[in-house]
């Protein structure tokens, strides 16, 4: 080592010491979890809060002010937070829609409990068909539509069966006309294609790296999964149902099949019937069984899912009828808002009647998926929590619930004659 490299002078310590009162006794590594707000105040749109602060023209404001002023900092972030926390559970929208904050406060606080399932890492994201929408393919309704035209089936006839909500029945009478094998491909024709990534999508990929369930057929979430590290996700489907999930990867489960296996989808009513029970639902079939095991184990976030009286929602209303009053986890669904109030009574109380807790949003307004969803992103790292990492502490599965796990996918696998 040379003599400079030795030497340790008066002005080394003064700059150690600047860095340790930086870095160790003002918890500098702190700013970097506040993100979205110090964005915000370096941007033309805070320049009457810096100038306030004696910070405008400095290189990085937010920064500055961080590190001379902590208390102007987190007062001037406290009403920042407050605000955007107004702006996106639609504080104004539903004060002018019902007269009075009701609902917001309702919003609030369920929201506030979304956030504590987050932060215990419970939180397991079910994925329908309209995020799927957002990243440029169809509603199943209007695939469904596009099928019956192509089997010549009469619009008129079509539209009664969706109106209806009677998607089985829908493809039921396609496959009676002899179209089977023209709606398989049909189907791939469409749902195969790369679809557009979206910020709701990449935002599901920042915020959950356990377990995703969806009914979707096309592969848009594992696109945005792509986009990071490789080899981090591992899908489970109807092919390899009897794989267990790996604990250092995202397990995505496609509960209704895979569009690069078309023929094994759950599609028809038969299929449906088979999966789910014929004449009443089977708890004891497979998937069932795998929708119950989430239901009672972990906090469901449904996202683009029409919740209406489909087959998954049977599942959910026996699980909570046979676990009665006990503690359930809870269950959230981000929900387009109802316009009328008493329409709006009527979904809450029908969806809390499945156990299913609704965080609503201006009506139609979608783009609100994604900004409830950074919204509970940036809440995590206020607290100090990073999205999407599980903590080392976590303790291991206990002995009782590998047991269950592996009865299920065991299950699982017989069902579909895999050994």
């Amino acid at each position: 080592m040379s003599v400079l490299e030795n030497t340790y002078t008066d002005s080394d310590k003064i700059v150690h010491q600047e860095r340790k009162i930086w870095c160790d006794e003002d918890k500098h590594e702190l700013f970097e979890f506040f993100t979205d707000f110090n964005e915000w105040l370096d941007s033309d749109e805070a320049q009457d809060i810096r100038i306030e602060n004696k910070i405008e023209g400095l290189a990085q404001p937010s920064k500055a002010l961080y590190s001379s002023d902590s208390a102007a900092y987190n007062q001037v972030f406290k009403i920042f937070r407050e605000e955007q926390k107004e702006q996106i559970l639609a504080k104004t929208y539903i004060g002018d829609l019902f007269g009075d904050e009701h609902w917001y406060e309702k919003n609030e606080s369920r929201f506030e409990q979304l956030v504590k399932a987050l932060v215990n890492r419970s939180v397991v994201p079910f994925v329908g068909a309209g995020l799927s929408v957002e990243g440029g393919f169809p509603a199943w309704g209007a695939h469904l539509r596009q099928q019956g035209r192509t089997s010549g089936i009469p619009t008129a006839d079509i539209d009664e069966m969706l109106g209806k909500g009677q998607y089985e029945q829908v493809i039921e009478e396609i496959e009676k006309k002899g179209f089977r094998d023209t709606f398989i491909q049909e189907l791939k024709d469409v749902f195969s294609k790369t679809g557009k990534l979206t910020d709701t999508t990449l935002r599901l990929s920042e915020l959950f790296n356990d377990t995703i369930i969806t009914t979707n057929y096309d592969q848009l979430i594992e696109q945005a999964f792509e986009t990071g590290a490789e080899n981090t996700v591992q899908l489970i489907g109807i092919s390899n149902i009897a794989e267990l999930p790996e604990p250092k990867k995202t397990t995505i489960f496609k509960l209704h099949g895979d569009i690069d296996k078309p023929a094994q989808c759950i599609l028809g009513k038969d299929q449906y019937d088979e999966a789910y029970g014929k004449d009443a639902l089977d708890l004891k079939k497979p998937i069932p069984k795998l929708l119950s095991y989430h239901y009672k184990t972990s906090s469901l976030l449904f996202l683009g899912c029409s919740l209406y009286q489909d087959r998954t929602m049977r599942v959910f209303h026996a699980v909570k009828e046979a676990m009665g009053d006990t503690d359930r986890p809870p269950h959230f669904s981000l929900e387009s808002m109802p316009e009328d109030e008493n329409e709006l009574i009527n979904r809450n109380s029908y969806l809390l009647e499945y156990g299913i807790i609704p965080i609503w949003f201006p009506k139609g307004c979608y783009e609100y998926i994604e900004q409830i969803l950074r919204l509970a992103k940036n809440e995590l790292r206020y607290i100090g929590q990073e999205p999407g990492q599980k903590s080392p502490s976590e303790e291991p599965e206990n002995q009782e619930t590998v047991i269950e796990k592996k009865g299920l996918f065991s299950t699982l696998a017989s069902f579909f004659g895999i050994k």
